[in-house]
């Protein structure tokens, strides 16, 4: 673990700050964990950070550093199955046939819920027609060969919107049993009208969905960062676009 307390110049961190840090092999630099203490605090502030079952920042230093679940630090981490490719400050990227990494949680095992539920990835490299995120009834294809972003919220149907490109931040949440919403880049694009059906206790992944024990769709997206757990409003969707797209800025992966 990381020894000693990071601080932002003279100024403590939060204790949230501290504890991710403190999953840390390597302490992070004054600078990254100023950059870090920041996105938090913005997350506080919005009151999204409650409402997180996991936040894994994988524009990190190194593959221990990136598999860290900022949310829960205490609660296992990422675990990279098949040997995603890592690239120090940019992320995992799959190979889009066999590897793809475990979240550890299931649904409906903690905030994710059926009607009440979130999840997103920040894209920075890679190109697939792949999922990026779920299993079997919640999904996110980011960027189809025919310029479609797809999307499952806890249903058994595809809904679709024209998309110029899979990079950057994308976003799926739902606060209703009869409508979800699809952000990009703090953006709402698209109000799919489709009811939740019950929940499947299926395990969530990053680089492609998970069903009945399987792997599906895996993907060779490059991604930086993740997250999911109980819906958030759309003006909570533009604040953690925000707040994460800052962060990415200053460790140099996303411009």
């Amino acid at each position: 673990m990381a020894s000693g307390v990071a601080v932002r110049g003279a100024q403590a961190l939060r204790p949230q700050t501290d504890a991710v840090i403190g999953q840390m092999a390597q302490t992070p630099g004054n600078a990254q964990a100023g950059a870090m203490d920041q996105l938090i605090s913005a997350l506080v502030a919005a009151e999204i950070w409650s409402r997180l079952d996991a936040l894994f920042v994988m524009a990190a230093g190194d593959e221990q550093a990136a598999g860290v679940n900022w949310a829960q630090p205490l609660v296992g981490g990422l675990s990279p199955v098949n040997s995603p490719v890592f690239v120090p400050w940019s992320g995992y990227e799959g190979d889009g046939a066999t590897s793809f990494l475990e979240t550890g949680f299931l649904q409906g095992g903690g905030l994710y819920q059926a009607a009440d539920h979130h999840a997103g990835v920040w894209a920075v490299a890679g190109d697939s027609s792949g999922c990026a995120f779920g299993n079997s009834r919640n999904r996110i294809h980011l960027r189809s060969s025919a310029g479609q972003l797809t999307t499952r919220s806890n249903c058994t149907t595809n809904r679709q919107v024209g998309i110029a490109s899979g990079f950057g931040h994308t976003l799926m949440s739902r606060r209703a049993a009869d409508v979800y919403q699809v952000l990009k880049d703090g953006v709402v694009i698209s109000e799919p009208v489709e009811a939740i059906t019950t929940v499947a206790a299926q395990r969530l992944i990053l680089h492609g969905y998970a069903a009945s024990g399987t792997e599906g769709s895996l993907s060779s997206w490059r991604l930086a960062a993740a997250h999911f757990g109980a819906g958030l409003t759309a003006e909570q969707g533009a604040a953690l676009h925000s707040a994460l797209g800052r962060y990415l800025a200053e460790v140099g992966s996303w411009a």
